[in-house]
Order: C-alpha cells, then structure tokens, then sequence
C-alpha cells in the first residue's frame, strides 16, 4: 500500500480545509469522548478511544422507515451527507466492516447504504492500548480503512487503503508528501491487547462459570448500547388516537439482553433466564457470527466491560474456565 506523510502541524490546518467540502465528525471530549461533528479541528481528541462507537452515523437508534394514511404509503426522501470520519480505531473500522456484512451485503438496507457510500474512514492507529480493557490483539482483525494515521512524534504517516482514500489524498495533495517506505507489521501491533487466552468458547457453554457475569449482570442493555457491532432492533408502528390511519412505521436500537426482546405472541419469553441472554451476547460476538460470516463479530474495543454498571469482565471469565474444567466434562 502507498505510504504519505503529514507534518503533524498540518494536520488542523489539512483537516479545516477538509471540513469546507464535507461534513467532518471525529471524536471530541464533552461529558465523554464521543464522535461529534466538528466546527474546529482544535477541539478533535486523540489521547483516548471514544466512548460512543462511531456505528449510530450509519445504523441510527431511530429510523423511520415509512409513513402511511390509510392505504397510502410514503417513504421519507433521505439525503445522506458527505462526510470525513477522522480517528476511527482500529476496532471500530473491523466493526463497520463487519456491520457491512449485515445491513449491506445481507439486507440490503439503503439508509445504512447510503451513510457509507458518501463516508471516508480515515483511521488512527493506537501506539499504546486506549483502555485496560482492550483486547482486539486477540481477534482477527484486518486492515480495513480509506486512510490511516500512524503518529510518529513530529509527524504522521499515512496509508493509503482504499481508492477513496487515494482520492482524498490527491485532492488535498499539498499537504502529503512520498514517504518511501511501507508500514511494518510490528507498528501495527499494539502492545497489551491480547487479554482474550482463547477465543474457541465451542466447549464452554454449559460451564458454570457463567454464572459469575449472569449473577451481577443488571440486564440494563448498557454493553450491547455500546458495542460497535450489535445491530439488533425492533420496528413498530406509531398512531395517535385522535387519528389512527395515520402512522409511521419505525426501526429502534434494541437488545438481546432484554427480556421482552424474545417475547412472542402467547407470552412465551425464549431468553427468559438472564444466564441464557448472558451468555447468547458473548456466543454470538465470538461463535455464531463466525460460523456464519467466517470472523468474529467481537473486535476487541472493551467498551461493554468499561461500560457496564457492575464491570462484569467477560473476558476474565473466559480465561478462568479455559483454565478450568466444564460441567459436561466432570
């Protein structure tokens, strides 16, 4: 892949220029680091990974998919804005990668089609683990961006991962300049990520140390809220009284962790035992995805531990009964 370089005094100066053809959203620090669109480049933070992933630009808490009256039915014009992602993860551009899978190559879903189209990931490469949580050195992530940005003190190396990044980098051409060189495997390796001992769990399912995360777990949603790649949601209908043949119908974040979310019609509840939602999260993002799509849906980011109330660390857990024995085996 072709290497530039930015002097990294340039880079506020490249990334307000860059924000007078495109809408630019990077990460700033308000109450949490979260991605936000920027007026200044001066406010953009670097030093720690965004609380918030980046995933609700492309796949909204709230969509409404359609109006009706009667019989009529209206679908919103959607217009999606051209926009520059600056200081994406690592994590979080294998996690839009992987919700490429889904609302893409799967469903087909022409608002979340949209959003990427007329998206630029420029990444940003982490020297040292963002959060004592990180395991994404334990996954099997990939090189997945537009362009991305490794900090070298007084400047910036830039690879170039895609023919939209090119493109970007020879619209603003003079701020690169040939670096003559390529990015070595070993500054793509961030030390202290590899937390995750084993990530086969196949043998692990009727453990009892499960219990250990279920027991403490407060089924509030916050983890599956947070992760970069879970994409359940519901879609439902609102009416108002005063006039109910006129709606719209909507699509909502939900989550697996809810009790309600495997509810049906007769009140059955398929996931009604917290150790079976528990357990159903971790599963999918590290067994059934990967049986699935051939890579695990987990990449690694630590925000579900970091963010739940009770910090329940599955990752511990995992290690301790890789060290351990099941119940099916005595």
């Amino acid at each position: 892949m072709q290497v530039l370089r930015l002097e990294k005094k340039r880079l506020n100066h490249f990334l307000n220029v860059v924000k007078k053809g495109f809408e630019l959203i990077a990460p700033v620090k308000s109450d949490l680091v979260r991605f936000s669109k920027i007026h200044h480049a001066e406010e953009i933070q670097l030093t720690k990974n965004s609380y918030f992933p980046v995933k609700e630009y492309f796949f909204r808490k709230e969509e409404t998919l359609f109006q009706f009256e009667g019989t009529r039915i209206t679908v919103p014009a959607y217009e999606a804005k051209k926009r520059v992602f600056f200081g994406i993860r690592r994590c979080d551009l294998n996690a839009i990668k992987n919700q490429d899978i889904v609302f893409i190559r799967d469903m087909g879903d022409p608002y979340y089609k949209a959003a990427r189209e007329n998206s630029y990931l420029l990444g940003y490469h982490c020297n040292t683990a963002p959060s004592p949580y990180c395991f994404c050195g334990s996954l099997d992530l990939v090189d997945f961006f537009d362009l991305m940005f490794f900090d070298k003190e007084d400047h910036f190396l830039v690879e170039v991962g895609s023919e939209k990044g090119k493109s970007l980098t020879e619209k603003y051409q003079e701020f690169f300049t040939d670096s003559q060189r390529l990015i070595t495997r070993n500054e793509k390796t961030i030390p202290g990520v590899h937390r995750l001992e084993n990530k086969d769990i196949s043998r692990f399912y009727d453990h009892q140390d499960w219990k250990k995360g279920a027991d403490i777990c407060l089924s509030c949603g916050a983890c599956t809220t947070l992760c970069p790649t879970c994409y359940c949601f519901e879609i439902h209908d609102e009416v108002k009284t005063a006039d109910p043949v006129k709606g719209e119908r909507k699509r909502e974040w939900s989550s697996c962790q809810l009790q309600e979310f495997t509810r049906v019609a007769g009140d059955h509840i398929f996931r009604k035992e917290r150790e079976d939602r528990f357990k159903h999260r971790i599963y999918h993002q590290l067994q059934y995805f990967k049986e699935k799509y051939g890579v695990q849906m987990c990449v690694g980011c630590g925000r579900c531990i970091e963010g739940c109330p009770t910090r329940i660390d599955f990752v511990r857990i995992l290690n301790e009964m890789k060290n351990g024995k099941t119940e099916n085996n005595g």
